[in-house]
């Protein structure tokens, strides 16, 4: 098995697979504007390879992955996923725990509604916690999997950029969780293995 730095850095054959972006070259974008020091294209370098390196380097701050049918941002701290989202079917809070049978479809209905009416807005989570519905330790089991859900429907992208700008947090409001990159790669590679061996055998079927 490669290193990840030989991953990297030995055996590049395309001047597009990882690009260090120089700041001259971005002077004219202005002092508001993040600039990306690291992109390239996750068809040349897999994205699991990507997200090692930040476990490896111990990198903070946001990647933003572009594939053809979706987008995600994830956020790291020192090498921790910290928070991770989706632009298309992210699935909701509400539906990961209807699924889960720690609400029914009524509750669920009923705290859409609250979260509806309250002004200014409270976190759904939190009106979830107001009514009882369920404890804090559930609550942070579900955002755990919300962003697992996220990470693992990116790490099966093969086409698409990346970008990653230092230093970006999420929004204030956007519950922070730990996960571990090498632990979240096992389970995810696990995944995908029996994914495709479910599949292989629906074709025989």
């Amino acid at each position: 098995m490669k290193s990840i730095l030989s991953t990297f850095f030995g055996s590049q054959t395309k001047k597009t697979a990882l690009v260090a972006v120089q700041p001259n070259k971005l002077e004219d974008s202005g002092p508001s504007v993040p600039l990306a020091a690291l992109e390239g294209n996750i068809a040349v370098i897999a994205i699991e390879n990507i997200f090692q390196l930040f476990d490896f380097a111990a990198l903070s701050g946001k990647l933003e992955v572009q594939a053809p049918a979706n987008c995600g941002s994830f956020y790291f701290r020192k090498g921790v996923l910290i928070h991770g989202l989706l632009q298309v079917n992210q699935r909701k809070i509400g539906q990961i725990l209807v699924e889960s049978q720690v609400i029914t479809e009524e509750q669920l209905q009923q705290c859409l509604l609250l979260h509806e009416q309250t002004d200014p807005p409270k976190l759904f989570g939190q009106i979830l916690l107001e009514q009882g519905h369920i404890k804090p330790d559930g609550l942070d089991n579900t955002l755990l999997r919300q962003v697992k859900d996220a990470f693992f429907e990116a790490l099966s992208w093969t086409e698409g950029i990346f970008r990653f700008y230092p230093n970006q947090v999420p929004a204030a409001d956007a519950v922070k969780l730990y996960a571990r990159i090498d632990h979240l790669l096992l389970e995810g590679m696990l995944r995908i293995d029996q994914a495709t061996l479910d599949g292989n055998e629906e074709d025989e079927e």
